[in-house]
Protein backbone atom coordinates (compact mmCIF):
# COMPACT_ATOMS: atom_id res chain seq x y z
CA UNK A 1 0.00 0.00 0.00
CA UNK A 2 1.68 3.53 -1.34
CA UNK A 3 1.02 6.31 1.18
CA UNK A 4 2.01 10.13 -0.39
CA UNK A 5 2.03 13.07 1.41
CA UNK A 6 1.36 16.77 0.05
CA UNK A 7 4.04 19.16 0.94
CA UNK A 8 1.98 22.30 2.17
CA UNK A 9 2.84 25.82 0.53
CA UNK A 10 5.19 28.16 2.50
CA UNK A 11 3.26 31.54 2.98
CA UNK A 12 5.76 35.17 3.65
CA UNK A 13 7.18 37.82 1.56
CA UNK A 14 9.96 37.98 -1.29
CA UNK A 15 12.94 40.36 -1.27
CA UNK A 16 11.45 42.51 -3.88
CA UNK A 17 8.26 42.69 -1.56
CA UNK A 18 10.27 43.58 1.21
CA UNK A 19 12.18 45.85 -0.75
CA UNK A 20 9.38 47.73 -1.67
CA UNK A 21 7.64 48.20 1.47
CA UNK A 22 11.08 49.87 2.50
CA UNK A 23 10.71 52.16 -0.14
CA UNK A 24 6.99 53.04 0.91
CA UNK A 25 8.16 53.19 4.75
CA UNK A 26 11.27 55.37 4.11
CA UNK A 27 8.62 58.19 1.99
CA UNK A 28 6.47 58.04 4.73
CA UNK A 29 9.45 59.31 7.11
CA UNK A 30 10.77 61.41 5.07
CA UNK A 31 7.37 62.76 4.25
CA UNK A 32 6.70 63.21 7.86
CA UNK A 33 10.10 64.76 8.74
CA UNK A 34 9.26 67.43 6.15
CA UNK A 35 5.88 68.23 7.95
CA UNK A 36 7.19 68.36 11.39
CA UNK A 37 10.54 70.56 10.31
CA UNK A 38 7.89 72.97 8.63
CA UNK A 39 5.56 72.85 11.97
CA UNK A 40 8.35 73.57 14.25
CA UNK A 41 9.90 76.12 11.79
CA UNK A 42 6.75 77.68 12.01
CA UNK A 43 6.37 77.60 15.65
CA UNK A 44 9.93 78.81 16.48
CA UNK A 45 8.66 81.88 14.03
CA UNK A 46 5.35 82.46 15.78
CA UNK A 47 7.40 81.92 19.06
CA UNK A 48 10.40 83.97 18.69
CA UNK A 49 8.65 86.72 16.84
CA UNK A 50 6.02 86.30 19.65
CA UNK A 51 8.77 86.90 22.28
CA UNK A 52 10.68 90.09 20.21
CA UNK A 53 7.29 91.95 20.20
CA UNK A 54 6.31 91.20 23.85
CA UNK A 55 9.55 92.50 24.86
CA UNK A 56 9.76 95.34 22.50
CA UNK A 57 5.79 96.11 24.01
CA UNK A 58 6.67 96.16 27.79
CA UNK A 59 9.73 97.85 27.78
CA UNK A 60 7.81 101.18 25.59
CA UNK A 61 5.10 100.82 27.49
CA UNK A 62 7.12 100.86 30.78
CA UNK A 63 8.69 103.75 29.08
CA UNK A 64 5.73 105.76 27.88
CA UNK A 65 3.88 105.78 30.78
CA UNK A 66 6.67 107.57 32.44
CA UNK A 67 7.01 110.04 30.16
CA UNK A 68 3.66 110.54 30.08
CA UNK A 69 3.81 111.66 33.64
CA UNK A 70 7.15 113.74 33.28
CA UNK A 71 7.08 117.13 34.45
CA UNK A 72 4.14 116.81 36.59
CA UNK A 73 4.42 119.26 39.50
CA UNK A 74 8.07 120.49 38.31
CA UNK A 75 6.94 122.11 34.90
CA UNK A 76 7.18 126.00 36.54
CA UNK A 77 9.16 127.60 34.22
CA UNK A 78 10.99 129.27 37.37
CA UNK A 79 12.27 125.56 38.12
CA UNK A 80 13.33 124.14 34.75
CA UNK A 81 16.74 124.04 34.64
CA UNK A 82 17.83 124.93 38.12
CA UNK A 83 20.67 122.39 40.01
CA UNK A 84 18.84 120.21 41.93
CA UNK A 85 20.51 117.91 45.10
CA UNK A 86 19.36 115.67 47.18
CA UNK A 87 20.38 112.35 49.14
CA UNK A 88 19.03 109.37 47.79
CA UNK A 89 17.01 107.53 50.74
CA UNK A 90 19.88 104.23 50.63
CA UNK A 91 23.11 106.49 50.24
CA UNK A 92 24.95 108.36 52.75
CA UNK A 93 25.99 111.71 50.97
CA UNK A 94 24.00 114.32 48.67
CA UNK A 95 24.35 113.85 45.08
CA UNK A 96 26.99 115.89 43.28
CA UNK A 97 26.28 115.16 39.72
CA UNK A 98 24.65 118.45 38.71
CA UNK A 99 20.88 117.28 38.07
CA UNK A 100 19.28 119.85 36.66
CA UNK A 101 14.89 119.95 36.48
CA UNK A 102 13.76 118.97 33.41
CA UNK A 103 10.65 116.61 32.65
CA UNK A 104 12.86 114.29 29.94
CA UNK A 105 16.64 114.54 29.57
CA UNK A 106 17.95 112.81 26.41
CA UNK A 107 21.40 111.08 26.46
CA UNK A 108 22.51 113.57 29.88
CA UNK A 109 26.01 113.80 30.59
CA UNK A 110 27.42 110.47 31.34
CA UNK A 111 28.85 111.62 35.01
CA UNK A 112 24.76 111.85 35.40
CA UNK A 113 23.66 108.64 33.96
CA UNK A 114 26.37 106.09 32.55
CA UNK A 115 25.80 105.43 28.46
CA UNK A 116 24.62 102.00 28.15
CA UNK A 117 25.05 99.54 24.92
CA UNK A 118 26.99 100.99 21.73
CA UNK A 119 24.52 103.15 19.96
CA UNK A 120 21.79 103.31 22.27
CA UNK A 121 20.09 106.25 23.94
CA UNK A 122 19.78 107.08 27.80
CA UNK A 123 17.09 108.84 29.53
CA UNK A 124 16.14 110.89 32.61
CA UNK A 125 12.62 111.63 33.63
CA UNK A 126 11.14 113.24 36.79
CA UNK A 127 7.73 114.15 38.13
CA UNK A 128 6.30 114.90 41.07
CA UNK A 129 3.05 112.90 42.99
CA UNK A 130 1.51 115.70 44.65
CA UNK A 131 -1.90 117.44 44.13
CA UNK A 132 -1.25 120.67 45.32
CA UNK A 133 -0.49 123.64 42.12
CA UNK A 134 2.36 123.38 39.83
CA UNK A 135 3.31 126.95 40.60
CA UNK A 136 3.99 126.37 43.88
CA UNK A 137 2.58 128.37 46.92
CA UNK A 138 4.33 131.49 48.11
CA UNK A 139 6.18 132.09 51.74
CA UNK A 140 4.09 134.58 53.35
CA UNK A 141 6.86 134.78 56.24
CA UNK A 142 9.70 132.93 57.71
CA UNK A 143 9.57 132.19 61.02
CA UNK A 144 12.69 130.10 61.32
CA UNK A 145 14.73 128.83 59.23
CA UNK A 146 12.78 125.37 59.73
CA UNK A 147 9.33 127.03 59.72
CA UNK A 148 7.36 128.71 57.38
CA UNK A 149 3.82 130.43 57.08
CA UNK A 150 2.15 129.83 53.65
CA UNK A 151 -0.50 130.68 51.35
CA UNK A 152 -2.06 127.69 51.28
CA UNK A 153 -0.57 125.38 53.45
CA UNK A 154 -3.13 122.61 53.68
CA UNK A 155 -1.81 121.32 50.45
CA UNK A 156 1.60 120.01 52.37
CA UNK A 157 1.01 117.10 54.16
CA UNK A 158 3.73 115.43 56.34
CA UNK A 159 6.61 113.30 54.88
CA UNK A 160 5.85 115.60 51.49
CA UNK A 161 9.26 116.63 49.57
CA UNK A 162 9.05 120.53 48.85
CA UNK A 163 11.45 122.32 46.80
CA UNK A 164 12.25 126.08 48.21
CA UNK A 165 13.16 128.24 45.19
CA UNK A 166 14.19 132.39 46.02
CA UNK A 167 13.60 134.98 44.03
CA UNK A 168 14.31 136.20 41.79
CA UNK A 169 15.48 133.41 40.39
CA UNK A 170 18.74 133.31 38.69
CA UNK A 171 20.38 131.32 35.46
CA UNK A 172 22.21 129.47 37.25
CA UNK A 173 19.58 128.59 40.19
CA UNK A 174 20.85 126.12 43.02
CA UNK A 175 17.38 124.34 44.73
CA UNK A 176 17.52 121.43 47.26
CA UNK A 177 14.41 119.09 49.08
CA UNK A 178 13.77 119.24 52.28
CA UNK A 179 10.73 117.08 53.84
CA UNK A 180 7.63 118.27 55.52
CA UNK A 181 7.83 117.02 59.10
CA UNK A 182 4.56 118.75 60.17
CA UNK A 183 1.66 120.69 59.16
CA UNK A 184 0.13 122.16 62.50
CA UNK A 185 -2.85 124.08 60.72
CA UNK A 186 -2.14 127.38 61.87
CA UNK A 187 -1.08 128.32 58.03
CA UNK A 188 2.35 127.10 58.44
CA UNK A 189 4.64 124.42 57.58
CA UNK A 190 7.80 122.46 59.05
CA UNK A 191 10.38 121.36 57.53
CA UNK A 192 13.64 118.79 58.76
CA UNK A 193 16.84 120.15 57.68
CA UNK A 194 15.14 124.00 56.98
CA UNK A 195 15.54 125.61 53.53
CA UNK A 196 18.13 128.26 54.01
CA UNK A 197 17.87 132.10 52.82
CA UNK A 198 13.93 131.42 52.22
CA UNK A 199 12.28 134.84 52.85
CA UNK A 200 8.76 136.10 52.08
CA UNK A 201 7.92 136.40 48.46
CA UNK A 202 9.80 132.85 47.76
CA UNK A 203 8.16 129.81 46.55
CA UNK A 204 7.95 126.51 48.01
CA UNK A 205 7.02 123.70 45.61
CA UNK A 206 5.50 120.40 46.65
CA UNK A 207 6.55 117.63 45.35
CA UNK A 208 4.59 115.07 46.99
CA UNK A 209 5.42 111.96 49.54
CA UNK A 210 7.53 109.95 46.34
CA UNK A 211 9.06 112.32 43.43
CA UNK A 212 10.31 110.33 40.53
CA UNK A 213 13.34 110.64 39.40
CA UNK A 214 14.21 107.75 36.92
CA UNK A 215 17.15 106.74 34.48
CA UNK A 216 16.92 104.18 31.73
CA UNK A 217 19.60 102.64 30.23
CA UNK A 218 19.97 99.52 27.33
CA UNK A 219 22.25 97.36 29.17
CA UNK A 220 24.37 93.79 28.18
CA UNK A 221 21.01 93.65 25.97
CA UNK A 222 18.15 94.40 28.30
CA UNK A 223 16.65 97.57 29.21
CA UNK A 224 17.29 98.51 33.09
CA UNK A 225 15.86 101.46 34.97
CA UNK A 226 17.51 102.95 38.12
CA UNK A 227 15.68 104.91 41.03
CA UNK A 228 17.91 108.08 41.55
CA UNK A 229 15.38 108.87 45.20
CA UNK A 230 16.84 105.81 46.24
CA UNK A 231 20.70 104.99 44.81
CA UNK A 232 23.03 107.02 43.26
CA UNK A 233 22.30 105.69 39.66
CA UNK A 234 26.05 107.53 38.53
CA UNK A 235 28.21 105.22 40.50
CA UNK A 236 30.38 103.35 38.17
CA UNK A 237 30.73 100.52 40.86
CA UNK A 238 26.65 99.91 40.48
CA UNK A 239 27.37 99.54 36.71
CA UNK A 240 30.86 98.05 36.17
CA UNK A 241 29.55 94.87 37.25
CA UNK A 242 25.72 95.23 36.84
CA UNK A 243 24.40 95.58 40.32
CA UNK A 244 20.51 94.37 39.14
CA UNK A 245 19.24 95.58 42.69
CA UNK A 246 20.11 99.50 41.48
CA UNK A 247 19.74 98.77 37.67
CA UNK A 248 16.82 96.80 37.50
CA UNK A 249 16.08 95.03 34.09
CA UNK A 250 12.53 95.96 33.04
CA UNK A 251 12.91 94.34 29.40
CA UNK A 252 14.90 91.34 27.75
CA UNK A 253 16.28 90.99 24.61
CA UNK A 254 16.18 95.23 24.02
CA UNK A 255 19.16 95.43 21.73
CA UNK A 256 18.72 99.09 20.85
CA UNK A 257 16.51 101.86 22.68
CA UNK A 258 16.23 105.56 20.49
CA UNK A 259 14.97 108.87 21.43
CA UNK A 260 14.24 112.33 19.90
CA UNK A 261 13.19 115.54 21.48
CA UNK A 262 10.05 117.46 19.47
CA UNK A 263 10.45 120.85 19.72
CA UNK A 264 8.72 124.11 18.97
CA UNK A 265 10.79 126.21 16.89
CA UNK A 266 8.56 128.58 15.50
CA UNK A 267 10.46 131.55 15.23
CA UNK A 268 8.59 134.48 17.56
CA UNK A 269 5.41 133.26 19.34
CA UNK A 270 5.39 129.25 19.86
CA UNK A 271 2.16 128.33 18.08
CA UNK A 272 2.09 124.20 20.17
CA UNK A 273 3.19 122.52 16.88
CA UNK A 274 5.98 120.52 16.44
CA UNK A 275 8.50 121.91 14.03
CA UNK A 276 11.97 119.71 14.65
CA UNK A 277 12.54 116.68 16.04
CA UNK A 278 16.67 116.46 17.19
CA UNK A 279 18.31 115.10 20.29
CA UNK A 280 19.43 118.95 21.52
CA UNK A 281 18.50 119.40 24.84
CA UNK A 282 16.72 122.29 25.76
CA UNK A 283 19.15 124.99 27.62
CA UNK A 284 19.00 125.10 31.18
CA UNK A 285 21.98 128.05 30.85
CA UNK A 286 19.19 130.42 29.76
CA UNK A 287 16.36 132.14 31.39
CA UNK A 288 13.47 132.49 31.19
CA UNK A 289 13.35 128.46 30.19
CA UNK A 290 11.47 129.13 26.88
CA UNK A 291 13.16 126.22 25.42
CA UNK A 292 11.99 123.94 28.06
CA UNK A 293 8.51 125.59 27.05
CA UNK A 294 9.32 124.54 23.86
CA UNK A 295 9.89 120.81 24.82
CA UNK A 296 5.90 119.06 23.21
CA UNK A 297 7.21 115.35 22.49
CA UNK A 298 9.23 112.37 22.96
CA UNK A 299 9.59 110.51 20.15
CA UNK A 300 10.59 106.65 21.12
CA UNK A 301 11.97 103.61 19.13
CA UNK A 302 13.08 100.23 21.14
CA UNK A 303 13.97 97.09 18.95
CA UNK A 304 13.78 94.01 20.47
CA UNK A 305 14.55 90.60 19.95
CA UNK A 306 13.43 86.93 20.02
CA UNK A 307 15.32 84.63 22.50
CA UNK A 308 15.46 81.78 19.55
CA UNK A 309 18.79 81.51 17.24
CA UNK A 310 18.05 80.21 13.90
CA UNK A 311 20.68 77.85 12.27
CA UNK A 312 19.32 79.70 9.07
CA UNK A 313 19.59 83.71 8.26
CA UNK A 314 15.93 85.03 9.30
CA UNK A 315 16.93 88.44 9.09
CA UNK A 316 18.78 89.97 6.37
CA UNK A 317 18.20 93.62 7.06
CA UNK A 318 19.00 95.55 9.85
CA UNK A 319 15.64 97.02 11.24
CA UNK A 320 14.84 100.94 10.28
CA UNK A 321 13.43 103.30 12.19
CA UNK A 322 10.86 104.90 10.12
CA UNK A 323 10.44 108.53 11.67
CA UNK A 324 15.00 108.81 11.68
CA UNK A 325 16.09 106.35 8.79
CA UNK A 326 19.53 108.16 9.55
CA UNK A 327 19.49 106.72 12.64
CA UNK A 328 21.05 102.70 12.83
CA UNK A 329 20.49 100.42 15.09
CA UNK A 330 22.57 98.04 17.09
CA UNK A 331 22.32 95.01 16.53
CA UNK A 332 25.73 93.39 17.42
CA UNK A 333 29.05 92.46 16.05
CA UNK A 334 29.50 90.01 13.27
CA UNK A 335 26.33 87.98 11.29
CA UNK A 336 24.82 86.24 14.92
CA UNK A 337 22.41 88.98 14.69
CA UNK A 338 20.98 87.61 11.56
CA UNK A 339 20.20 84.44 13.06
CA UNK A 340 17.12 85.98 15.47
CA UNK A 341 14.18 87.63 14.62
CA UNK A 342 13.32 91.38 15.77
CA UNK A 343 10.46 93.51 16.35
CA UNK A 344 10.20 97.12 16.17
CA UNK A 345 8.00 99.73 18.20
CA UNK A 346 7.94 103.30 17.88
CA UNK A 347 5.85 106.59 18.99
CA UNK A 348 5.66 109.60 19.98
CA UNK A 349 4.48 110.51 23.37
CA UNK A 350 3.37 114.12 24.45
CA UNK A 351 4.51 116.16 27.30
CA UNK A 352 0.97 117.02 28.67
CA UNK A 353 2.69 118.30 31.55
CA UNK A 354 4.64 120.54 29.38
CA UNK A 355 1.67 121.51 27.22
CA UNK A 356 -1.01 122.30 30.05
CA UNK A 357 1.31 124.80 31.26
CA UNK A 358 0.29 127.41 28.96
CA UNK A 359 2.50 130.89 28.63
CA UNK A 360 3.06 131.40 32.88
CA UNK A 361 2.12 134.89 32.97
CA UNK A 362 3.25 135.70 36.21
CA UNK A 363 6.70 134.02 36.65
CA UNK A 364 9.04 136.23 37.80
CA UNK A 365 6.26 138.37 38.24
CA UNK A 366 6.45 139.41 34.29
CA UNK A 367 5.82 137.95 31.04
CA UNK A 368 7.07 134.69 29.87
CA UNK A 369 7.60 135.75 26.13
CA UNK A 370 7.93 132.36 25.17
Amino acid sequence: MTTSFSRSRQAGFSLIEIMVAVVIGMIAVIIMTQVLMQSDGARRNTTSGDDAQINASIALSGLERDIRMSGYGLNSLNLLGCTWTFTPSNESSVLTTGLRIGPVVINPATNLVPAGDANTDTLLVMYGSSNSPAEGDAVIAASSSTSYKMTTAPTFAENDRAIALPLPRTATCAVKTDRVTNVPGDGSIAVAAGLSGIKAGDVIYNLGAQPIVRAYAVRNGNLTVCDYTAYNCSKTSYTSTLNSDVWVPVGNNVLSFLAQYGHDKTAGTMTGVVTDFDRTTPSSSVFPACEWARLLTVRLAVVARGSQYDKDVVTDAVPTWTGSESIAFNLGDGTDWKHYRYKTVETAVPLRNMLWQGGQPSYQGGESGC
